[in-house]
């Protein structure tokens, strides 16, 4: 008689600090471990974390340079000269608002509300995605991962789009432009946010980007399907998303 097959041994599991340094190399490597472990609330917390503290020192860097806040001014009186040539604001009015705007636009203030939406932002992004992600294995998968595998899959993944923080910020201060990113909005030297153009070339971050496609290959791996399928829905995702924000972003700079 045969002898049934023994079960398969529990993987040993990958050192969060593996995890975290793997997951640009060998994403793969990494999300196969987090689904064979047992959950790993370390996966997703100590990610944000970081982006935290990157997202606030950022936010006091970039707030402490003349030339950005010099930009940001000149900006926001580009914006209501506007306005008044389109005769929604007297110039009075256009005075008295940026008056206004730049009482509550200190440096400080700045600084401030920076590092708090920088930190919003991190855990927002985090548990978004991983709702994303645990959608589109539901709907267009048909698959029921769990929510928090795909929590730390999202968690490791936004690593990546930390990294961009940083390479973001050396972009911003090294040119004095606040609209300086790692996408193809580089190419324009004068950014204006009421052009769907030149708010679509800032969409095309190569960093995020390559993010989405680590999230891609994580879901892929959750949800035992090719890769190819797995990441185009995601991309699909992103840029519908994206599209969505592009043209919000667009028509508010416009009113």
């Amino acid at each position: 008689m045969n002898e049934p097959p023994s079960p398969e041994p529990a993987p040993t599991p990958m050192p969060l600090l593996a995890r975290m340094m793997n997951v640009f190399a060998v994403p793969g490597d990494v999300f196969e471990n987090v689904k064979r472990s047992p959950n790993s609330p370390g996966s997703w917390l100590l990610p944000i974390l970081v982006a935290c503290v990157v997202g606030t020192v950022s936010a006091i860097i970039l707030f402490s340079q003349p030339a950005i806040l010099q930009q940001m001014r000149d900006m926001r009186a580009k914006v209501m000269q506007q306005q008044v040539e389109k005769g929604k604001l007297t110039q009075q009015q256009a005075d008295e608002a940026i008056a206004m705007v730049e009482k509550f636009s200190t440096p400080t203030i700045m600084k401030i509300s920076g590092a708090v939406g920088a930190m919003v932002v991190s855990f927002v992004r985090v548990f978004w995605w991983a709702f994303a992600l645990w959608l589109l294995a539901l709907l267009l998968l048909r698959c029921r991962i769990p929510y928090l595998k795909a929590l730390e899959v999202t968690g490791l993944a936004s690593l990546i789009g930390t990294l961009g923080m940083m390479v973001t910020l050396l972009l911003q201060i090294n040119l004095g432009r606040t609209t300086a990113t790692p996408s193809l909005a580089l190419a324009v030297t004068d950014f204006d946010p009421a052009n769907k153009m030149h708010m679509v070339l800032g969409a095309l971050n190569l960093v995020q980007v390559w993010m989405v496609l680590v999230m891609g290959l994580g879901l892929a791996r959750l949800t035992n399907v090719p890769f190819a399928r797995a990441g185009l829905l995601v991309v699909a995702f992103y840029f519908l998303q994206t599209s969505a924000l592009v043209w919000m972003g667009a028509g508010m700079a416009t009113l």
